[in-house]
């Protein structure tokens, strides 16, 4: 059940590396599903660790719903932001699932690699799924954009659609509901990795597929 709980964390930060972190601090405050005391991070129930994490979550939120502030989200539906959301992803799972699983008594390096595994092929597979369709979002959006300064109609085009403001807010929500379930029901920590495996096997299904009627048509 702490295995589950490390990698079910550390999954969810593939989601959304930040809103992750906080959500493991403030569940672990409460201690839904786990005790800090138990281990070496008991400074986590404190108000300031507290207080950042919230700040850190409000801080997502007023991006999503800022002007321009979508694109700039390190999180799996943002395509631009790939090159830092994998790595901070990496980072963040491993702190996650390195900070349950001491405070279940264990050794914090095996909770960082439990962790670590899970949020990289989440952040691939989510990168890979919920990047290209707020890509293809962004293009219609900059399309409209040309034709109504080529028009010249005096129509404002929003810099962020609406359909990518829900995407981003369902990624953090799904980050957040994740980490509650891997926490409390830790079975369901199995979910969003399984997931990811399935989609990455589909993509390079698909990718061959797609080789093999190059060749053909060749």
């Amino acid at each position: 059940m702490h295995i589950l709980e490390a990698a079910g964390v550390g999954a969810a930060a593939g989601l959304s590396p930040l809103v992750a972190i906080a959500a493991v601090v403030i569940f672990a405050a409460v201690h839904l599903g786990v005790n800090p005391k138990h281990g070496d991070i008991g400074f986590v129930e404190g108000v300031a660790m507290i207080a950042i994490s919230a700040a850190l979550l409000l801080q997502s939120l007023l991006m999503i719903v800022a002007p321009g502030g979508v694109k700039v989200r390190i999180a799996a539906d943002r395509p631009g932001m790939k090159a830092l959301h994998l790595p901070l992803a990496i980072c963040a799972g491993g702190l996650a699932g390195a900070g349950v699983f001491n405070a279940e008594g264990h050794a914090a390096l095996a909770g960082a690699f439990l962790g670590a595994i899970p949020a990289a092929l989440v952040a691939l597979a989510a990168g890979g799924l919920l990047g290209g369709v707020t890509g293809r979002l962004d293009a219609k959006r900059k399309a409209e954009a040309s034709k109504a300064k080529e028009k010249d109609d005096g129509v404002s085009v929003k810099p962020d659609s609406t359909e990518g403001r829900i995407i981003a807010a369902g990624v953090d929500l799904v980050t957040i509901a994740a980490v509650a379930a891997a926490l409390a029901v830790p079975p369901l920590a199995l979910v969003l990795p399984v997931l990811a495996v399935l989609l990455l096997m589909g993509g390079k299904r698909r990718e061959a597929k797609k080789h093999e009627g190059l060749r053909v048509l060749r």
